[in-house]
């Protein structure tokens, strides 16, 4: 144990004071606020600020609901920028915006070359081209220097789809009253049969997508780290010394424990990082969160992420020991980066069908099981004979891979320049 103990802190010190530890410790959390800020930051300017709009259509009622009918979009728009601010999960930049609308009754084809012309020379941000003719094909020119821009055309879209429908219900002969109440949107209120469904599900898979990614990222390159740590040691020869004072499988236990605690160290700092970053917000935020991130979520993300990289690592470790370069190595790393991709490829499935066959199967087989036992968990709770399961299997297969991988282990880490074969890897199994 005292062997496993000091090969463990050597790892560890000697890892954490590299210069790539601390230039990724500080990259990754800029790379996620700029993930974070970037896309707003650059919205904004293009997507809001005063905007100018003419409304043409043959009858003065129909141009002017339409015109009321998107300024109430616009209205309700600003409303919600206002609202995100104070309570929200991310920082935005975003500005409620100021929308002119006039009205124009002149149908012609020089009335329409004219205003074009106005959009181009960017008098006017855009013509909705509401005439008769328009209307009785059902499709509506909208006349725009941006018309890639889908987001703020389906906006327009918005404002005009519901002015025509309510001009329609009043020459029904409907009241404004009535009108209101028939075109109210109802809410879908989705209630578990199992209680154990959360209020605020869009909350709940964003905060799980996140937390998977970082399990997932986590696994993958520290996994590596262990790869190339035993596959460094083995090409430079210090193996040999270090098998004078300790075993092979302490060894291999001390470098699983002393490369976890790094990617164990590094994760923290991003956690610590993110929460101080956006402090301001998980204030605002903190009924969502309490009901997003519960208790059980926290520790079956503690108890996969340590279960899950041991696994991993013990998988990387073999590999590291069975070759004897880079290229070799890479080479044969898809076999553990293979289950792992296969988790995150079903992982929108599983958040979307916690329950059902792949989900059920995929969360007890071990080397998928950390991924996608915790997206189920965090989306919703399945049965407690499911995850005793799922962590009996993860638990025994890792007792057989550290037995299976420590005797690959024990020759492969003296095995040069001969590139092993299945049959080579077998023998070693069968007499280490």
């Amino acid at each position: 144990m005292r062997n496993i103990f000091l090969i463990a802190r050597r790892e560890y010190l000697e890892r954490i004071r590299t210069r790539a530890f601390i230039i990724m410790t500080i990259l990754i959390p800029l790379m996620m606020a700029g993930f974070l800020l970037g896309p707003g930051l650059l919205m904004n300017p293009m997507s809001h600020g005063a905007r100018h709009l003419v409304v043409v259509a043959s009858r003065p009622q129909t141009a002017e609901s339409i015109r009321e009918q998107l300024t109430k979009v616009q209205e309700q728009q600003n409303k919600e920028i206002a609202e995100s601010k104070k309570k929200t999960l991310k920082r935005t930049s975003e500005t409620p915006s100021d929308l002119t609308v006039d009205v124009d009754t002149n149908t012609s084809a020089d009335e329409r070359t004219a205003l074009t012309q106005k959009v181009r020379n960017k008098q006017l941000d855009g013509v909705v081209w509401a005439t008769d003719e328009a209307l009785a094909v059902e499709k509506i020119p909208f006349i725009t220097r941006e018309a890639s821009s889908f987001i703020q055309n389906a906006e327009i879209g918005v404002g005009v789809d519901r002015a025509l429908h309510r001009e329609a219900l009043k020459a029904k002969g409907l009241s404004d009253q009535e009108i209101d109440k028939v075109l109210k949107r109802v809410e879908l209120d989705p209630q578990d049969a199992l209680g154990g469904g959360s209020a605020n599900p869009q909350v709940t898979f964003i905060a799980s997508f996140i937390m998977v990614m970082i399990l997932y990222m986590s696994v993958l390159l520290y996994g590596i780290n262990v790869m190339r740590a035993i596959l460094d040691e083995k090409t430079s020869r210090i193996m040999e010394v270090m098998l004078s004072i300790a075993r092979p499988s302490e060894m291999m236990a001390g470098k699983i424990l002393g490369v976890g605690a790094v990617g164990l160290t590094q994760v923290i700092i991003w956690i610590g990082t993110a929460v101080l970053f956006m402090a301001g917000n998980l204030v605002a935020s903190a009924d969502m969160l309490k009901g997003a991130i519960s208790p059980q979520m926290l520790v079956a993300f503690a108890v996969y992420y340590l279960l899950g990289f041991t696994l991993y690592s013990t998988i990387y470790a073999a590999i590291g020991a069975m070759v004897n370069s880079e290229q070799e190595a890479q080479q044969l790393q898809f076999l553990a980066v293979l289950p792992l991709a296969a988790s995150l490829g079903i992982m929108f499935n599983v958040i979307q069908f916690p329950n059902s066959t792949i989900a059920v199967w995929a969360s007890i087989f071990p080397l998928t099981s950390p991924l996608v036992m915790f997206s189920r968990i965090a989306v919703q709770m399945p049965p407690w004979p499911q995850i005793a399961l799922s962590l009996g299997v993860m638990i025994v297969s890792i007792w057989g891979l550290v037995l299976l991988c420590g005797r690959i282990y024990r020759v492969g880490i003296l095995m040069y320049g001969k590139k092993p074969t299945l049959p080579e890897i077998i023998k070693w199994l069968r007499y280490a």
